[in-house]
């Protein structure tokens, strides 16, 4: 997909959709929302020359996932600048020549 302000704002409301879904309460949804969000907006910012980027979200038993894929690689200083609020882990890989920032929140067991 082309890096836009849309799709940032879809992906936000899947993340919401899904968390809600998840059962997790009100404040940890806004706060993994805009984290998301935020990091979205970032990686189109950081990779914009590139064109393209692909966006998954899994919805697992224990875990949300979001992956956002960019074709390159993140900088040490690109990580750095990346927000991990609301979140319980942030992963950082480059596979097939893309780069590839793993969002993760842990859903509490009821």
């Amino acid at each position: 997909m082309d890096p836009d302000e849309r799709l940032a704002a879809a992906l936000g409301g899947a993340v919401r959709h899904f968390a809600d879904g998840a059962g997790l309460p009100d404040n940890a949804i806004l706060e993994m929302q805009a984290t998301v969000v935020g990091n979205c907006r970032r990686c189109f910012q950081l990779h914009a020359e590139t064109g393209r980027c692909e966006i998954a979200l899994h919805r697992l038993v224990d875990r949300l996932e979001v992956e956002l894929s960019v074709p390159g690689n993140y900088s040490q200083a690109e990580r750095d600048k990346l927000s991990h609020a609301g979140l319980d882990e942030v992963q950082y890989e480059v596979r097939d020549g893309y780069a590839i920032l793993r969002l993760t929140k842990i859903i509490p067991a009821t």
